[in-house]
């Protein structure tokens, strides 16, 4: 997948390093349906990806984007990380994948056929766990601003999470794409004010939707 870095998820892959190093335990979260389809993603591309060899990327010109969530072990898991700092991670890993998706594909609010459905979102959860919690960014609730220091917990939290992610044919729901990302535990730029995690983002939206855009246009 091309937006997501093929995709998907995510992670915070925050980095946009090109490089992955291999980790002994990795948790998925349950926010795709099959993780057996997931293989090491190569150079300049994601953690772990899958592609639909039979997709007809060259037939879709719009995308149907899903607000991006995140997916916790229960309600109090990150407790220690202040609620704002998580509704900002996920308020603006979506804005700067919204933004870059708008400069390439007309954005649709309803399936149809030539669209895509992308959905996104950050993990740090477990599926096995008893209880998950969806945490999405509400209207009223407040979110941490400014471009400051990160707290010591959100750092270590963006350090760890994962970002998974999916394309499918928005009218029939056919996977195309999918992928789990996470932020390199080596030679990755550190991240120690919203101003870095901003620009990380904004360069992992960058290179995940210019992936994208090359696969439907035939370049790719």
């Amino acid at each position: 997948m091309t937006c997501l870095r093929p995709f998907v998820v995510f992670v915070l892959a925050l980095a946009a390093c090109a490089t992955h190093d291999a980790r002994p335990e990795r948790r998925f979260s349950g926010f795709l349906d099959d993780y057996s389809l997931l293989r090491p993603g190569g150079p300049d591309d994601v953690a772990l990806v899958y592609r639909n060899v039979d997709a007809e990327w060259t037939s879709y010109d719009r995308v149907l984007f899903e607000p991006v969530t995140l997916w916790r072990s229960g309600r109090h898991s990150l407790d220690a990380v202040p609620e704002g700092d998580l509704l900002r991670l996920v308020t603006d890993l979506e804005t700067a994948v919204r933004r870059r998706l708008g400069a390439g594909f007309a954005l649709v609010d309803e399936p149809g056929p030539g669209v895509m459905r992308v959905r996104l979102a950050i993990t740090a959860a477990r599926a096995t766990d008893p209880v998950l919690d969806v945490l999405r960014a509400r209207a009223g609730v407040r979110t941490t601003t400014g471009d400051g220091s990160l707290d010591a917990e959100t750092r270590r939290f963006v350090d760890r999470a994962q970002i998974e992610g999916e394309v499918r044919d928005a009218a029939t729901g056919r996977l195309l794409a999918a992928g789990v990302d996470e932020r390199p535990r080596t030679g990755a730029p550190p991240l120690a004010t919203w101003a870095d995690v901003d620009r990380a983002l904004d360069t992992w939206a960058g290179r995940m939707c210019a992936r994208l855009e090359s696969r439907t246009r035939g370049t790719r």
